[in-house]
């Protein structure tokens, strides 16, 4: 499946009628938290995935927010366009403004700015998925739907992705990829973790949006911060 395929069949998962059909389907919580008639569409990533250094995993996408929302039926090249290309700069779907307006991306923002020793640039420098791709807020429905949703597309993701270093945000997701790929939990770095695509280091931090330490210069050596942006200095 190529990327632009993948991103497709994200967006409109076939797991979203079964959801709506079939009560004790794992993903029916957080898909019957939208009406089938204002449904935002889950969203695959944020950013040239496959050739950004970072990659950030969160838990899901929160509904609401002032930009637009992609539905399934706009055209195929539209919504690859949206996704690939949501924060550029010349001509993309989010400008500053829109950007700024959102907590959860100028936490993501800084701390690839922490990584990678000056300003990082989004969508170029970093791209952004999640562990589940339907919208719920507060992570409603995320218990539940994670092991299908990621059993199904996470794998793929990463196989597309290009990034050299992978970022967990918050316990979901952390919780999730250190049992999936059998890292030790007391670790904020791991180095060397055979993911889908490549070799990555795997950086485990709280949500952008929790209270406390937040800053990766905060949370993890200096040799450790010195190796990362190696490895995202390499690649670029």
């Amino acid at each position: 499946m190529t990327r632009d395929e993948l991103l497709l069949a994200i967006v409109r998962c076939p797991e979203i009628d079964r959801a709506r059909a079939e009560a004790g389907h794992p993903c029916a919580g957080i898909v019957g938290l939208q009406t089938a008639d204002a449904f935002q569409a889950p969203e695959p990533w944020r950013g040239h995935i496959d050739t950004t250094p970072i990659l950030f995993l969160a838990s899901n996408p929160s509904i609401g927010g002032s930009y637009e929302f992609p539905p399934a039926r706009w055209s195929d090249d539209r919504i690859i366009d949206y996704y690939q290309r949501s924060f550029d700069r010349d001509g993309g779907h989010i400008d500053e403004k829109g950007y700024n307006s959102v907590a959860f991306w100028c936490g993501v923002r800084a701390r690839a700015t922490e990584i990678l020793g000056r300003d990082a640039v989004p969508g170029v420098d970093f791209a952004i998925t999640e562990l589940v791709h339907c919208k719920s807020t507060g992570e409603q429905g995320v218990d539940r739907a994670h092991l299908t949703c990621a059993g199904r597309w996470l794998d793929r993701v990463l196989g597309v992705s290009g990034a050299t270093v992978v970022v967990l945000l918050g316990s979901q997701a952390r919780d999730h990829c250190v049992a999936r790929w059998g890292l030790d939990k007391g670790r904020r770095v791991h180095f060397g973790v055979g993911t889908p695509g490549r070799e990555r280091a795997v950086v485990v931090l709280p949500h952008p949006n929790a209270r406390g330490r937040r800053k990766v210069g905060d949370l993890v050596s200096p040799d450790e911060l010195g190796r990362l942006r190696a490895l995202v200095s390499d690649q670029n």
